[in-house]
């Protein structure tokens, strides 16, 4: 005979709620804050240099690959790739990264790092590979929820090279490298989609600077001038700096009391606000067509259904105008951007036959900041000089 009191009860599928005398009902809802998922998100690269503090090899876990204790620590997604093995883990804040490898760990100096800033994410992830298998645990978590990456410990070497060749060849990420001498990055000129940072490897600057900068609105900001927490200005001569500036590298500096990063460059030269605009347009354009195909039950091939693709695309460069992405037309106050449609007519009888429209085209003008000032000055003095 089974012990009623020791057996669970189910709960009736429908229960009312309790009803009381009033001419006046509140409804509360409460709001959670939603997940932040933008073009900052950070991702540390591990090739297995820190390993698990507390590996747990149970198998109850969930739906995100989690167990109670992960979920306990703030773990939010843990996710391994059975062809590379590679393991791909977000965390909510240092804390849980701390639940994994311990507070001795760089890793948890890089999380720290990063979320001591003004604006870090809600998470930050770690990957963890296998080092003879660099390319297939990228490609396994390249599009997982992040966008910069940093290495767990920042090494220049061969690793670095063909990280950053990776990146180059894809364009939609940035690595983000850091090492004391800037003569290390002469190897990676004309890289856009690796970043290079110049200071003392006991501070990580390289998570700090992601940290404060990474997640804010794209085109909102440069990322010179940005104020690092918990990072000392470097003390620089100017041969110093300017080896630093010939590289295309970023130093972090004091000027007029403050420390700040000397520059906001890629290592090809090219800026990072530009390049991070134009990613976000390409993936705002994407997204946007995506949704256009999948919430209409169909796209006419034919002008209606054309107008509907350039609508979105002008839609997508209005707000990277008004973002700050793209630059403001003197003449009409407008953003610089120019989009065009070619009509039905003009696509080829294959394209038409694979329902594949192929004839939308955009051009814009990147919107650059000021970085420098220079001001002419004129004393009028009384003093008369003899000649």
């Amino acid at each position: 005979m089974t012990d009623q009191s020791s057996t669970p009860q189910s709960i009736p599928k429908t229960v009312s709620a309790y009803q009381r005398v009033s001419d006046v009902d509140v409804l509360m809802t409460i709001v959670n804050p939603p997940r932040i998922v933008g073009l900052g998100n950070v991702l540390i690269l591990n090739p297995k240099v820190e390993q698990l503090k507390n590996p747990d090899s149970s198998s109850a876990r969930d739906k995100d690959g989690l167990t109670a204790n992960d979920r306990e620590s703030g773990v939010l997604l843990r996710k391994t790739d059975s062809k590379s093995g590679a393991t791909y883990v977000e965390y909510s804040d240092a804390g849980a990264v701390d639940y994994d490898y311990g507070e001795s760990s760089g890793i948890y100096a890089k999380a720290c790092a990063y979320f001591a800033q003004a604006n870090p994410s809600d998470r930050i992830a770690v990957l963890t590979y296998d080092p003879s298998k660099l390319s297939d645990s990228l490609e396994a978590f390249w599009y997982f929820d992040w966008t910069f990456a940093i290495q767990a410990e920042s090494k220049i070497g061969d690793e670095s090279m063909s990280l950053s060749n990776i990146f180059e060849a894809n364009k939609d990420h940035f690595l983000v490298l850091q090492s004391a001498d800037p003569s290390v990055y002469r190897g990676y000129s004309g890289q856009n989609y690796t970043i290079g940072l110049v200071h003392d490897l006991s501070e990580p600057m390289d998570a700090a600077l992601l940290g404060s900068t990474a997640l804010l609105t794209v085109g909102s900001t440069t990322w010179k001038f940005r104020n690092l927490v918990g990072i000392t200005p470097d003390l620089l001569t100017a041969n110093e700096l300017k080896g630093i500036a010939t590289n295309y590298a970023i130093a972090y500096v004091e000027v007029a009391g403050q420390g700040e990063t000397s520059e906001g460059t890629s290592l090809s030269g090219e800026y990072i606000d530009t390049l991070h605009g134009a990613l976000w347009v390409k993936t705002e354009m994407q997204n946007r067509l995506e949704r256009l195909l999948q919430s209409n039950n169909k796209i006419p091939y034919e002008q209606s259904g054309i107008n509907m693709i350039q609508g979105v695309a002008i839609t997508v460069l209005e707000q990277a105008w008004e973002q700050g992405i793209v630059l403001t037309n003197e003449k009409n106050g407008k953003g610089d951007y120019n989009v065009t449609a070619t009509p039905r007519s003009a696509q080829s009888a294959n394209d038409l036959s694979k329902r594949h429209y192929g004839g939308l085209s955009f051009t814009y003008h990147a919107s650059g900041a000021i970085h420098t000032i220079t001001v002419h000055g004129t004393v009028n003095s009384d003093t008369i000089l003899s000649k």
